[in-house]
């Protein structure tokens, strides 16, 4: 790999979520029928999406999830505002606590307000194959209640979709662990160590191994951690493999399209600092990606699922942060 002049200023990851049966992140009811986030394609098909704000829900959670208990990073407290209908807000230290500082704040203070914007940049997740009218029926049952078999109780209906996401996420390495003086509570412009900055990219980087969210889970349940990822740790601040991962089905399998996201690493093969990509095992039928995504100067670490998210994280353990 060719000997890069400018630092890694951006951690990129791409990724491929699957939906057997689900509605992972649900609009409005439309009378007894709860419907899935839909956009509609220039040529009338509709397709499900997950926001960009309920996938970075999950990954919050997650990240709470996995830190250690009485281990150095913490989670800011929640604070209800005098305002009833405020929203719930967080302490606003990113200096103290890792989720204000990777996900960012907007608190009013005296004087004013401080507001950071996160260095997590998370892309909806679009399904790629179009809504096909699929339904969930359901009953709120009243035997318990009226202790009859024959009550009955209230029909609804779910909107479900069996598909396969496609979300992408962009890290600004030279912002985690910095703040300006309006980007905290306490007004003073600061940063804390590198090694502690790289633990708080180490452990966003661990959530996406463990991902865990959606709606409707206890009926719906789905796995929303990723079945395939492309790691790139980038000069520039560029989500370059946003419109880059592509699936078609076929022969009862998945395939990934290699030539778009190829052509994509091409096209930033000089930014391109680290590529590491890892797939589940038996989601993809072309799983030996290595050759199909070769690109001169880029070299493209194909791996597992797990031993991908280890080789992001000891990656990160080798670089200087900007």
């Amino acid at each position: 790999m060719n000997v890069k002049r400018k630092p890694s200023k951006a951690v990129v990851v791409g990724s491929l979520l699957r939906v057997d049966v689900g509605n992972v992140n649900a609009s409005w009811t439309e009378g007894v029928v709860t419907v899935l986030k839909k956009v509609q394609r220039p040529d009338g098909l509709t397709h499900p999406y997950i926001s960009g704000q309920a996938l970075r829900r999950y990954i919050r959670d997650t990240l709470a999830d996995i830190i250690p208990e009485g281990g150095i990073e913490q989670m800011s407290p929640a604070e209800k505002t005098p305002d009833e209908k405020a929203p719930v807000v967080t302490a606003g230290d990113p200096e103290k606590y890792i989720d204000d500082d990777l996900f960012g704040f907007m608190k009013a203070v005296k004087g004013g307000t401080k507001r950071r914007e996160s260095p997590l940049r998370v892309s909806p997740a679009f399904g790629i194959f179009p809504y096909a009218g699929d339904r969930d029926l359901g009953t709120r049952s009243a035997v318990e209640v009226e202790k009859e078999a024959e009550a009955g109780g209230s029909i609804f209906e779910t909107e479900v979709t069996n598909n396969v996401f496609r979300t992408t996420m962009l890290l600004e390495l030279d912002r985690v662990g910095k703040w300006l003086s309006y980007e905290t509570t306490h007004g003073k412009e600061g940063e804390i160590p590198a090694d502690a900055r790289k633990r708080r990219v180490k452990l966003l980087l661990e959530a996406l191994k463990y991902l865990w969210g959606g709606g409707r889970k206890t009926r719906l349940l789905v796995d929303v951690s990723p079945q395939f990822v492309v790691y790139c740790r980038i000069a520039r601040k560029i989500p370059f493999v946003i419109h880059a991962l592509d699936v078609r089905y076929e022969d009862s399998r998945y395939w990934l399209e290699t030539d778009v996201l190829r052509a994509s690493i091409a096209d930033f093969k000089n930014d391109i600092h680290r590529l590491i990509v890892g797939a589940k095992s038996g989601f993809l039928a072309n799983q030996d990606l290595a050759g199909e995504l070769a690109v001169e100067g880029v070299k493209a670490e194909v791996l597992t699922m797990s031993e991908a998210v280890d080789r992001m994280i000891g990656d990160i353990d080798e670089i200087a942060m900007p």
